[in-house]
């Protein structure tokens, strides 16, 4: 029967194990707790995604500023409270679960949150990220590529100028 019953220094040795792995969860890069929490088929949904050339930047800078920002470490307990406190209560009352749902939907929907997440502020803590992921992405060759068109473009429009008889140099200006 002792084996079914931990002694209070197994309880409290189990309880700092789980302790210590939900920090460590909590303090770990968000990129590795995301991919290690979803599921085969959510990881696949978003490698497909991050396969399009402009998303994957996008995902990899909302990734980085997500790893940074203030609220992620509370976000991240505070789901992980959710869970823990929600999954026996799903267990023991699903009919209850299903009407918290119903009433947690209806109050998003009246408050409608999402007309606050393209505000000001938060375009402008990610719009650096986001420049700074896309610029570095490019290779240095398209840059190279890029200004050896415009150069070669800006001598091309002066050509058909002096070919015309146009001259590029100003008659008024002073000859030394």
């Amino acid at each position: 029967m002792s084996a079914l019953i931990p002694t209070p220094s197994e309880r409290l040795t189990l309880s700092r194990e789980r302790l210590r792995l939900a920090l460590r969860d909590i303090a770990a890069p968000a990129g590795h707790t995301a991919s290690a929490r979803t599921s085969g088929t959510g990881v696949a949904w978003l490698e497909s995604l991050k396969s399009i050339p402009a998303a994957g930047i996008v995902i990899e800078a909302v990734r980085s500023w997500w790893a940074q920002h203030p609220w992620r470490v509370a976000s991240v307990l505070a789901g992980e409270t959710v869970k823990t406190v929600v999954q026996p209560l799903a267990q023991r009352h699903p009919i209850g679960l299903v009407v918290g749902a119903l009433l947690l939907g209806g109050a998003l929907a009246w408050a409608r949150p999402w007309r606050l997440l393209f505000t000001s502020s938060l375009l402008a803590g990610l719009l650096p990220q986001l420049l700074s992921k896309t610029v570095a992405q490019i290779p240095i060759q398209s840059w190279m590529m890029v200004l050896t068109h415009w150069l070669k473009q800006s001598q091309q429009s002066q050509k058909p100028a002096q070919k015309a008889g146009f001259s590029t140099e100003r008659p008024d200006a002073p000859t030394s």
